[in-house]
């Protein structure tokens, strides 16, 4: 099986395997490491290479083996910032900047909806909520028989 003789990985060439196991490019995890590409794909080979891997998938595939990645650990994104606040860890630094990218949307989408939502939506919702509050403002007053409430 390989893998038996792994070669200790360093932290960058962890990094790049949990970025990759992630879904991340090796541009977006070059931007991340502030690597060039060339540099970022070099530490992606060298940590295929300590593994005995034959590419990228099974590279991640070993480090899972081997206990180096968990299978199921996210990081960079908001599910990876409250996996690390669940397990009353200190989120890493890539959490951070996914935690404040997702907070920086939230309060985008919320402005947007304040000044009147995205187009073309927001009148038929609008609409739609004006005739449930008249007609239940008609049952409140009628009582549920038609009868006039006391």
């Amino acid at each position: 099986m390989s893998g038996e003789g792994a070669l200790p990985l360093n932290a960058v060439e962890l990094r790049v395997l949990e970025g990759r196991a992630n879904g991340l490019t090796y541009m977006q995890l070059a931007s991340r490491l502030n690597y060039t590409y060339s540099s970022t794909v070099n530490v992606g080979f060298r940590a295929i290479k300590k593994l005995g891997a034959r590419d990228m998938a099974h590279a991640v595939f070993v480090a899972c083996q081997l206990k180096l990645l968990e299978p199921n650990r996210r990081h960079g994104d908001h599910a990876g910032f409250a996996a690390h606040r669940y397990r009353g860890e200190e989120p890493c630094g890539d959490c951070w900047a996914g935690e404040r990218t997702y907070r920086a949307e939230q309060r985008q989408r919320r402005r947007q909806e304040a000044a009147g939502g995205p187009q073309g939506a927001s009148g038929a919702a609008n609409g739609a909520r004006d005739v449930r509050g008249a007609a239940g403002a008609t049952e409140r007053r009628t009582g549920l028989r038609g009868e006039a409430a006391a």
